[in-house]
């Protein structure tokens, strides 16, 4: 696979407790149809924006942190599962970031996202492994326990396509 230009940043954001936040979105499709899945913070890169610049412009608006310590790109991945109907490939880029507390904020959320969020929390690599829930990107916990003791990739990972 060949990492496309910057198009889509998620954020792995780590709390100091050593937990990842993710949010459950409802993903209606077309249809009215819902793929209910749990994914990192992020969303589309804006004309003209690096992914760190994406990346603290989402969590602003996700979480209303604004302060996080942004770390290095570790993974690259496509989803064409997420969009269901939509037929889209999401080409994603996964940037690590490190938040001073676990206080979050919806009071950003646009109304898309208030309408397709339907949970957040901050989770364990046990919590993450021990659920049924779908989670993406597949297989987190075991990608993100070398993350959690700080040993990064030297080049960006690859993920498998889904």
């Amino acid at each position: 696979m060949t990492m496309a230009p910057p198009s889509r940043v998620r954020v792995l954001l780590i709390s100091p407790q050593g937990r990842i936040l993710l949010f459950k979105s409802r993903c209606t499709q077309p249809s009215g149809r819902e793929l209910p899945c749990w994914t990192t913070p992020g969303g589309a890169c804006e004309a003209g924006e690096t992914l760190e610049t994406a990346a603290r412009r989402e969590l602003g608006e996700e979480t209303g942190i604004t302060n996080a310590r942004l770390g290095p790109v570790v993974w690259y991945g496509e989803d064409g599962r997420r969009s269901g109907e939509w037929k889209i490939v999401f080409k994603e880029y996964f940037l690590v970031a490190h938040a001073s507390s676990e206080d979050v904020t919806m009071d950003g959320w646009t109304e898309h996202e208030r309408a397709q969020i339907v949970d957040w929390g901050w989770w364990t690599l046990d919590e993450i492994r021990g659920t049924s829930e779908v989670i993406y990107p597949v297989g987190l916990a075991d990608l993100m326990a070398p993350i959690l003791v700080g040993d990064y990739p030297h080049e960006i990972l690859v993920l498998p396509p889904i």
